[in-house]
């Protein structure tokens, strides 16, 4: 299968970008994070984000468990989170390496709800 290999996303990764649409428009935000990936197969993150408007929404989010890859796509399988992660669930997100470190995650349908693409900077391996 042609695609990103897991062991490109091996290690930490601090937030530096994101964009947030809702309902398929452009939104005020800005979030900061940490994302770690490991050789063992696991994938740990938190995240703060603050949305203006039209929602004034200014959440902590974190979430654990198992990631794998597929294709061009970063796979998470919830183990334990704060809400809207619930246990089991799986997490789809299209994973770009615009170069050795930096990875970007987006939505693979944005939909019509809340929509966070993110841009990440490697800071070390795990």
């Amino acid at each position: 299968m042609n695609g990103l290999p897991q062991g490109a996303l091996v290690g930490c990764w601090e937030l530096t970008g994101s964009s947030v649409r809702w309902r398929s428009r452009r939104v005020p935000a800005a979030a900061t994070g940490t994302l770690v990936y490991t050789a063992a197969g696991t994938v740990t993150t938190v995240m703060e984000l603050h949305v203006e408007r039209p929602l004034r929404l200014g959440r902590t989010f974190a979430y654990a468990g198992l990631f794998r890859t597929e294709g061009d796509e970063a796979v998470h399988r919830v183990v334990i989170g704060t809400w809207p992660f619930r246990p089991g669930r799986e997490l789809r997100r299209r994973a770009t390496l615009v170069d050795p470190d930096r990875l970007v995650l987006e939505p693979l349908h944005p939909g019509h709800g809340l929509a966070l693409s993110v841009t990440w900077r490697r800071t070390g391996t795990g």
